[in-house]
């Protein structure tokens, strides 16, 4: 046998083995894949109706729900998307179409390199820090979208710079020859031309974070949710008697108010505010009665003050703060917050609309998050949920992975050199 011909046959063979191997693994994979579909099928199939979809966790297995948590992913994923896309590739751009080649872009480059691996733990460590205590922005979803938008911001930037690159240099080259500038070749020709290549980037970086879990449970994300942020522009409504228990100055939360309220009401100015309670029953016109306040007031004024309203209790707790609770099933708002009483008080002012951005302030929890807390219970019933809401989170990172793809297939089309 000529050596030629051994050599030829041999790479026959390896072509075999590696197309063997290659079918083996893709099988390996669907079948793995399979079972976990059939695993989670068995068992969530029948607690996925529209029940389920719109009803909010509750104790008892067969009536609990995942609206708050599907409702708070969809919000979390419009903040991450929201921060991350725009800035993602306007700092791929740049890099990739204005910086200069040197030694501080390719330390950039490295860097950004390394927090696309970085674990997600870290992310949610850092945010902490930096946006709960050293910003003040809570346990939001604003925090909980920024957070996320900070863990997908290398990929967007790399999916960003990987399509750029893959434009041929003598498109950029042509277009200047004619006198563009590069402004010009940049929002004219490169942008369009790898658009799909970036919102495939996009997309599969937004997949990723949907399913995360770990950087919300670092930053606070409440595990049981049973309402939904407020809906922008719509009215403020009465705070139940259920949640008037928080009704507390949240002002002062390491130490008790001191006397004169000092701290805890921005301070108080001479004015007035008017109290209303509503019925249990709901029937009847509530009860108005106004309040004078002024400086020299202390905190056991306030305090009797607001007892005297009929229907509703004043108290200070243990600690020194001012609660405020009606009669059981009642309801009472605040009217004509007095330099910021209301919210010391942690109560809504009474009538008027929300803001356009104020659901993004709201306490939240994302459907991973809820899926753990369904499978933490001893009650195997849960089980079943936390399988439907897994059903749930992979149908919607199929639904953006696939709608990834057809973008890349419909912009492939539109692009001709």
């Amino acid at each position: 046998m000529r050596p030629i011909d051994h050599t030829i046959r041999r790479g026959i063979l390896v072509d075999r083995a590696f197309s063997i191997i290659g079918w083996a693994s893709l099988i390996f994979c669907l079948s793995m894949l399979g079972l976990l579909l059939y695993s989670l099928l068995s068992d969530g199939a029948s607690r996925l109706s529209w029940d389920f979809l719109t009803s909010f966790p509750s104790r008892r297995a067969a009536a609990a729900g995942a609206k708050s948590a599907l409702v708070g992913s969809l919000l979390v994923m419009l903040i991450t998307a929201c921060t991350a896309i725009p800035l993602g590739i306007a700092a791929g751009v740049y890099l990739e179409e204005y910086a200069r080649k040197n030694w501080f872009t390719s330390l950039i480059e490295v860097n950004i390199a390394n927090l696309a691996a970085v674990p997600s733990i870290i992310y949610g460590l850092m945010a902490l820090g930096l946006l709960v205590y050293q910003f003040h922005l809570g346990q939001s979803i604003l925090t909980g979208g920024i957070t996320l938008a900070f863990l997908i911001l290398p990929i967007v930037i790399v999916a960003t710079r990987e399509a750029l690159r893959a434009i041929p240099q003598h498109m950029r080259e042509a277009a200047f020859a004619l006198g563009a500038s590069r402004w010009q070749v940049v929002r004219d020709h490169l942008l369009p031309y790898s658009t799909g290549g970036i919102a495939t980037g996009v997309i599969i970086a937004l997949s990723r974070a949907v399913g995360e879990t770990a950087p919300l449970v670092t930053i606070g994300a409440i595990s049981y949710i049973a309402f939904l942020p407020p809906v922008p522009f719509s009215e403020r409504p009465w705070l139940p008697a259920t949640n008037a228990q928080r009704a507390v100055a949240r002002a002062a939360q390491a130490d008790p108010l001191p006397a004169g309220l000092g701290t805890g009401v921005s301070p108080l100015r001479a004015g007035t505010i008017e109290v209303r309670v509503r019925p249990s029953d709901g029937g009847g016109a509530a009860v108005s009665t106004t309040l004078a306040f002024d400086p020299s007031m202390s905190i056991e004024d306030l305090r009797a003050a607001f007892d005297s309203v009929p229907g509703l209790a004043a108290s200070l707790t243990p600690s020194g703060y001012l609660a405020l609770a009606a009669d059981s099933g009642s309801e009472f708002r605040l009217a004509g917050d007095t330099a910021g009483l209301t919210r010391a008080l942690g109560l809504n002012e009474g009538g008027g609309l929300h803001g356009p951005v104020e659901w993004a302030w709201s306490p939240f929890t994302v459907l991973p998050i809820q899926m753990f807390n369904w499978l933490s219970t001893p009650d195997e019933a849960f089980a079943k949920n936390a399988a439907a809401a897994g059903l749930l989170l992979m149908a919607v990172t199929l639904g953006m992975n696939g709608a990834a793809i057809f973008v890349r297939a419909r912009m492939r089309r539109r692009i001709k050199w």
